[in-house]
C-alpha cells in the first residue's frame, strides 16, 4: 500500500471427494505460492486424513484445472501411482524435450492422453460440479472470503471450521 504496509493475503484450498462430494483436506497456504507449488502438499495432506480417518481408501485420480499443471507434478504424482487429469495451458510455443528427463515428457503425454478420453472429460465436469460448487459454499455463501484474523494458524482454523460445518 501507499503507506508502506502490505494486505496480508492467503489461498484457500480444498480437496474434495469426487464421489461422496466431501472435503478431504482443507489447507491455508500463503498467497505468494503458486497452485502448482502447493499440489504436491494437498495431496499428501488429503491421503493423511484419510489414514487417520481409518478409511482404506487411498487415492488413484487427481483431477485439477489447469492452474496445477506442471510437467514436474505429473511426473511425482505417477511416480506416487496416481493417474492425472489436469489440462495444459495453452502454450504459445512448443515444449522443448531435450534437456529434460524422459519422465517429464512421458508424464505429460500420459496426462494430455487421459485428459483427451471420455473419462477424464466426465472427471473434468465432476470436478467442476463438486469442486467449484464446495468454494462457493465455504468462500461465498459461508463468507469465508474475508476474514479479521491474523496469522495462518488462526486463518485455518476457522476455514477448517467453515469447512466442516459445509461437510
Amino acid at each position: 500500500m501507499k503507506d508502506g504496509t502490505t494486505h496480508l493475503a492467503y489461498k484457500a484450498e480444498h480437496t474434495v471427494d469426487l464421489g461422496s462430494d466431501m472435503v478431504v483436506s482443507a489447507d491455508i497456504y500463503p498467497a505468494n505460492r503458486s497452485d502448482h507449488d502447493t499440489l504436491k502438499e494437498s495431496v499428501v495432506q488429503a491421503q493423511k486424513n484419510l489414514i487417520l480417518a481409518g478409511s482404506e481408501a487411498a487415492i488413484e485420480d487427481l483431477v485439477a484445472d489447469k492452474g496445477y499443471h506442471k510437467a514436474e507434478n505429473l511426473a511425482w504424482a505417477e511416480g506416487w501411482g496416481v493417474r492425472t487429469y489436469i489440462p495444459e495451458r495453452e502454450d504459445k510455443q512448443q515444449r522443448r524435450w531435450t534437456d529434460k528427463p524422459a519422465e517429464l515428457k512421458a508424464a505429460v503425454y500420459g496426462n494430455r492422453r487421459r485428459v483427451q478420453g471420455a473419462r477424464g472429460k466426465r472427471l473434468g465436469r465432476l470436478r467442476s460440479e463438486f469442486v467449484e460448487r464446495s468454494f462457493a459454499h465455504v468462500c461465498e455463501t459461508g463468507e469465508g472470503r474475508r476474514t479479521w484474523l491474523r496469522g495462518l494458524i488462526e486463518v485455518s482454523k476457522r476455514y477448517l471450521i467453515q469447512v466442516a460445518a459445509r461437510n
